[in-house]
């Protein structure tokens, strides 16, 4: 496995040539009007593990990028729930740096 890093996010790969590939693929698939399922099926048909795993990879990059952004009080519950869990991430990290 190597690692390599995309679009500024690190993933590790088999094949980090066919894993970048795929993940530009992927990126674009959307884009150019690609029947993604129909893709992916032939991928992994072909048994090309890090083609699979670039190729998702890049269609979750594209749905991110076309996501609004959320208002930082958002209400609703994915953002209360991240909220809530860097809360608890911050406690116990000042729990763990505090002195007993």
């Amino acid at each position: 496995m190597s690692a390599l890093i995309v679009d500024g996010r690190r993933f590790e790969s088999s094949d980090p040539n066919l894993f970048i590939g795929a993940y530009q693929a992927g990126k674009t698939a959307v884009q150019r009007g690609e029947d993604t399922h129909a893709l992916y099926r032939q991928l992994l048909a072909q048994g090309d593990a890090a083609a699979v795993a670039g190729y998702l990879q890049g269609l979750a990059a594209s749905a991110r990028e076309q996501m609004p952004e959320h208002p930082v009080g958002c209400p609703c519950r994915h953002c209360v729930h991240d909220r809530e869990a860097l809360m608890r991430h911050i406690h116990r990290v000042w729990r763990e740096a505090v002195p007993a």
